[in-house]
């Protein structure tokens, strides 16, 4: 490439779920209006629904099939289209099958980088071979990517156990960050082969070593020192591309949700929804809607269909013929609740993008994980940063009760602890400034440049 002639071209591939296409289509954006050419890859039906968000003409969307799969129905393109507790390792299986396809890709489209994500720890090795740079994105937080791949150096070659996971690794900044029995239960298929495929934590770890840069969804300000702590273990370079955020669209006509909150005093309600992949237990549902109704706080619930169906009987009468609580069981504008006026508190599964959107607006949550890194995540926001608390349960099976998430909601919106949480969410709040954003951005962009003209 001859400096200053040819734009720059960078080929993405995140894993098929929205959670993580989103980022990477946030950073797609950014690498577009900073005038590098982007190809976006995904399967056919991911490309359509993206199609159908604002996106500049200056991004290609590139359709890759899946393969076919023994026992993955025709449809699951991602894991929002499997069934509650599914075929996840079979829509793994199916994106390996991309290995081939997707260096035939490479070689007609012909980019300057690649940046993929975690689950594609092939990727490394085709571009290498083909002399392209490759970049890991890991949009999940540092301190919980840092976590498991300090516990897999601690282990070497004996298997992670429940016990390994209950403590920090060592020299592992977050002292307080680690997991209760049923947690690291939970948390152990991230290091387990699952038969004849590689783990997670595997994926990540070679996708480090393969790369010659790993990009993180976050900025110093939030979590430096984690960066700091991979790169030490690691012995590969890491860096924070910022907290990538959605633009907040035009708000909706007639919304229901939003109009709702209208009528709501300010920094009263709370906002309460654990995104489009994360489930309740009947039981679970049962005990945190008694919870809500229990904390004599206005709530705003937003839950899958299918779930809300379990929820305790006459429970949305009650509450919403008292004007104390909506449920909401369609898609709701999570940017535009957590930027309304009448929202105090984010009850959420900590997702990380969940995390940092609440963050940005200077909400406090209140955490109450399902699964994997969630727990970490929520280790973070309540013990090391401060910006809510962990909703109490019982350390061996996991179980919660309607006391526990009236005290939770109570204890941040109500009494003394929530002022001094509320202090710390908009300290860290000022880290999400436009300035910082476009510093990462630029500095990152930088980066791929000089690595494009020297490679």
């Amino acid at each position: 490439m001859e400096e200053g002639n040819k734009q720059l071209h960078v080929v993405m591939v995140p894993w098929l779920a929205y959670g993580h296409i989103n980022p990477f289509l946030q950073l797609a954006k950014n690498l577009e209006s900073n005038g590098v050419r982007t190809s976006f890859v995904s399967t056919p039906l991911n490309i359509t629904r993206i199609k159908q968000q604002i996106i500049s003409a200056g991004i290609d969307l590139v359709e890759l099939p899946l393969p076919s799969v023994e026992d993955l129905p025709n449809g699951v393109e991602s894991t929002a289209d499997l069934k509650r507790g599914g075929t996840f390792p079979l829509l793994m299986k199916a994106m390996d099958g991309w290995e081939k396809p997707f260096e035939a890709l490479l070689l007609r489209l012909s980019p300057d980088l690649v940046i993929h994500d975690m689950t594609q720890y092939w990727a490394p090795r085709i571009t290498a071979a083909l002399g392209i740079p490759t970049i890991y994105f890991h949009i999940s937080s540092a301190a919980s990517l840092g976590f498991v791949v300090g516990q897999q150096a601690a282990a070497r070659e004996k298997s992670i156990t429940v016990q390994d996971l209950t403590v920090s690794p060592t020299g592992f900044p977050g002292s307080l960050i680690h997991s209760s029995p049923f947690q690291a239960r939970r948390e152990l298929p991230l290091y387990e082969k699952g038969g004849e495929h590689i783990s997670v934590l595997e994926r990540s770890s070679m996708c480090i070593q393969g790369s010659w840069l790993t990009i993180f969804n976050t900025c110093l300000d939030l979590e430096g020192a984690y960066l700091e702590y991979l790169q030490r273990i690691t012995g590969r370079p890491m860096l924070p591309v910022g907290i990538l955020m959605p633009t907040i669209l035009p708000r909706p006509a007639a919304e229901r949700s939003l109009a709702w909150l209208d009528r709501q005093a300010p920094r009263s309600v709370v906002f309460v929804s654990f995104g489009s992949e994360s489930t309740l237990t009947s039981e679970e549902l049962g005990e945190l809607a008694l919870g809500l109704e229990d904390s004599q706080v206005s709530f705003l619930c937003v839950l899958l269909r299918d779930m809300a169906a379990g929820l305790p009987q006459g429970f949305a009468s009650r509450t919403e013929g008292k004007g104390k609580g909506l449920l909401v069981t369609e898609w709701a504008p999570q940017l535009h609740i957590l930027s309304h006026s009448s929202t105090g508190v984010f009850l959420t599964q900590c997702g990380w993008n969940s995390v940092t959107e609440g963050l940005r607006f200077g909400v406090p949550l209140v955490a109450l994980p399902m699964q994997y890194e969630q727990f970490l995540n929520a280790k973070l926001i309540a013990q090391e940063l401060k910006v809510g608390v962990e909703v109490k349960r019982n350390k061996e099976d996991g179980s919660f009760t309607k006391e526990d998430i009236c005290k939770a909601v109570r204890s941040v919106m109500v009494q003394e602890e929530g002022r001094q949480i509320r202090s710390n969410v908009e300290d860290i709040s000022c880290v999400f400034t436009r300035q910082t954003y476009e510093k990462n951005i630029d500095n990152f962009i930088s980066l791929l440049k000089e690595k494009a003209s020297y490679k």
